[in-house]
């Protein structure tokens, strides 16, 4: 059991897609407290925030041989939670308390959440740099920039048709790059802000 607790995630990781269960308790022991955190600092409720920690876990040992990780398995946790935290306002009625600052409570970073938005951004500028070179050019402009889709076209002397088919075309090949390693929101969130 001690030998388990100098692994890495990502070996505690293959050892529980082995059918260890030691690794999903180390895995357990070393992020719940961190994902409780990030949890109660939206819901406010230490119940809540429990079960959902403790519902992660549960989907992490029954679906620990779909989960195919693209960058690290805490920032997979992290973008879980959240994800978690989300559905669950979404799924319980409305309490007042929980909406008062929501919004200071979700932009007071913590260093999970750092770490995954600079995780994030590394794949988002991988994606971006694979993308064809005038699709990334407009792309940055829109985003990076924020031209218009009206000043991009009369800058690259193309029609506005063109820079809104080529802004499709660099969100799809985003959102499919970004996919599988982050929740839905996190991707929306990041795209679009």
């Amino acid at each position: 059991m001690l030998a388990n607790e100098g692994r890495t995630d990502e070996e505690l990781l293959h050892l529980l897609q082995s059918g260890d269960e030691q690794a999903l308790t180390w895995l357990y022991r070393r992020h719940w407290e961190p994902l409780f955190l990030a949890a109660y600092q939206v819901l406010k409720d230490k119940e809540a925030c429990k079960d959902l920690v403790q519902e992660l876990f549960t989907e992490v040992w029954q679906k620990c041989n779909h989960i195919q990780l693209t960058g690290s398995f805490k920032a997979y946790l992290a973008a879980s939670i959240r994800y978690k935290v989300f559905r669950y306002i979404r799924q319980h009625p409305a309490q007042e308390a929980l909406f008062e600052h929501l919004t200071e409570r979700m932009q007071t970073p913590s260093p999970e959440s750092e770490l995954a938005v600079k995780e994030l951004q590394a794949q988002l500028n991988t994606l971006v740099a694979a993308l064809p070179e005038k699709c990334a050019a407009i792309y940055r402009m829109s985003r990076e920039q924020h031209l218009s889709y009206k000043e991009i076209a009369s800058r690259l002397n193309v029609s506005v048709k063109t820079v809104e088919n080529q802004i499709n075309i660099a969100l799809r090949r985003l959102r499919t790059g970004l996919h599988y390693s982050i929740g839905p929101l996190l991707v929306l969130v990041k795209l679009f802000s």
